[in-house]
């Protein structure tokens, strides 16, 4: 489990010019479940470190890099994790002739879980920014653009972004809505029966994840949500990117389809961070939660 400091504003900042650099690992099979998470690390090579945890999906895994490597924005990395896939990342990425580009670090570490793959992918990260893309999305055209100029513009230390949603030919816009508070997107996260965040494509200051602890390795699912609560519980606020940053595929192999699985964790989530904690709210907001979870079962199963 990771030791899990208390949330720092997000005014708070870490003298990078005495951080110690951590070992990088550009070679495979790492027993990453043994690595903890360091403090802050080296001063920053580039400027963002795209991080894609992926088991089992190689040919989405190949076409995900290739949209990173599409745009026109250079400072990055791109870090992947293979968590235990069956047939190791290393393969594809081979045949697709992308080792070769020495801006992909490829690690490979025993099947531990997303939040475990995750953190070892936090932990060798070098950028100022870790943007996460799921291993079976992709970027939209000149993501790392706009994402890199909405960060400097605003001086953003957390971002989230809309995105497009691709089901067989179709395509929509998803549009998220913008917050005045912390507050606000806490409860918005906990009741909302479509989430008001899009993890993939989020971007987050590397020193600001690393001192709210990383993802939680006790959860194997809704992962992103407990790391978004918990930052929002702590009164770090992300700022909205209005704009389509990732191209979310939505199939049934999907984590996000184990409805009724996530039911307990989203109420163990609403029992830790609800705000205040007034007799009977959680009860209501967990009434909510199953209400949405299940017609969200419901229409899925319908259209199968």
């Amino acid at each position: 489990m990771i030791d899990r400091p208390s949330p720092i504003p997000v005014a708070q900042r870490t003298d990078r010019d005495n951080l110690t650099p951590p070992p990088l690992f550009n070679a495979i099979d790492v027993d990453a479940p043994t690595i903890g998470l360091a403090e802050p690390v080296q001063p920053v090579v580039p400027a963002i470190s795209v991080c894609i945890a992926v088991r089992d999906r190689p040919e989405l895994l190949v076409a995900s890099i290739r949209s990173v490597l599409a745009g026109t924005f250079n400072e990055f990395e791109i870090v992947v994790v293979d968590d235990g896939s069956t047939v190791p990342a290393q393969e594809c990425l081979a045949a697709a002739g992308l080792l070769a580009d020495q801006r992909i670090r490829l690690v490979r570490q025993k099947p531990s879980g997303i939040s475990a793959a995750r953190n070892t992918a936090l932990r060798i990260a070098r950028g100022r920014y870790v943007t996460v893309l799921d291993s079976d999305d992709e970027f939209a055209e000149e993501a790392l653009s706009r994402i890199h100029e909405f960060l400097l513009a605003t001086g953003s230390a957390w971002i989230y972004t809309d995105y497009e949603e691709i089901v067989g030919d179709s395509v929509r816009t998803i549009r998220l809505p913008s917050y005045p508070s912390a507050r606000r997107m806490l409860w918005s996260v906990l009741a909302r029966p479509r989430l008001p965040f899009k993890h993939s494509g989020m971007s987050i200051d590397r020193e600001l994840l690393v001192r709210l602890g990383g993802y939680d390795e006790q959860l194997s699912i809704k992962v992103d949500v407990e790391l978004v609560l918990r930052g929002l519980a702590g009164g770090v606020q992300p700022v909205h990117l209005a704009h389509p940053v990732v191209r979310f595929h939505r199939h049934s192999g999907g984590i996000s389809r184990r409805r009724f699985a996530g039911l307990t964790v989203w109420f163990q989530l609403i029992n830790r961070y609800r705000q205040p904690r007034v007799p009977g709210v959680a009860l209501i907001v967990k009434t909510v939660r199953a209400t949405s979870e299940i017609g969200k079962w419901m229409v899925s199963a319908i259209g199968r």
